[in-house]
């Protein structure tokens, strides 16, 4: 989603703090929000209605949400961000879950949430939608073998174990989302240090590679 938000513009030193109408504190307040929905959904979110006990639970353990770009206008440090067309804050919303009825129902409480703050401290709120993409199920077959293949592959380079194979729902799309309108989809994932991605700081093991790749060449071997 993107949010606008729109107050009274002005310098930083004539306004009296009681008659700001600021976008950019009600824009800041506006992101703690959604940060303590998503930490705590059930706070937020009754059972009943579109929202069950399971719902609840999946998006207790799904629901993640992120702020990746924020701009204000004019973008001076003696100068409160107004309310014209050009002058204002605005950042995005990205939000996900593995619930596409729960994920709804958080977007409903947030969007009412957020304009009660906007009504409160007198500042205009826009609340787009730009990008929906409901949730995909992995192949239950096709995750069953990756898992014995990656089961497999452990096995050959360490010997016998005795942990399960972890089974991870992906936050992140990748292809696999992308094709599951064509074809049966599943993924096998190589563990990165910390579990950090798209980050210099990501790393993986060069013997964790080795272990997917074989996992890879035991899954296509048992479709041979």
């Amino acid at each position: 989603m993107k949010v606008t938000v729109r107050g009274s513009q002005g310098h930083a030193g004539t306004v009296p703090m009681s008659m700001r109408r600021d976008p950019m504190a009600a824009a800041a307040e506006l992101i703690v929000l959604l940060e303590s929905l998503c930490k705590h959904p059930r706070d937020f979110l009754s059972s009943g209605g579109n929202c069950n006990e399971q719902t609840l639970e999946s998006l207790s353990t799904s629901l993640v949400c992120t702020v990746g770009e924020i701009s204000t206008w004019p973008s001076a440090s003696n100068v409160i961000p107004g309310q014209a067309r050009n002058s204002s804050v605005t950042f995005t919303v990205d939000l996900r879950a593995i619930d596409d009825v729960g994920r709804e129902a958080v977007v409903y409480e947030l969007s009412n949430q957020m304009y009660k703050i906007c009504d409160r401290r007198s500042v205009s709120c826009i609340i787009e939608r730009k990008h929906d993409a409901n949730a995909v199920i992995c192949d239950q077959e096709l995750s069953s073998r990756l898992k014995s293949a990656a089961y497999s592959a452990v096995n050959k380079m360490v010997g016998q174990i005795h942990e399960e194979v972890p089974v991870l729902m992906s936050g992140a799309g990748h292809d696999a989302m992308a094709i599951s309108h064509l074809t049966k989809v599943g993924m096998l994932f190589v563990r990165c240090r910390g579990g950090i991605s798209h980050s210099p700081e990501e790393h993986v093991l060069e013997d964790d590679v080795w272990a997917a790749g074989l996992a890879v060449l035991a899954f296509l071997e048992s479709h041979m």
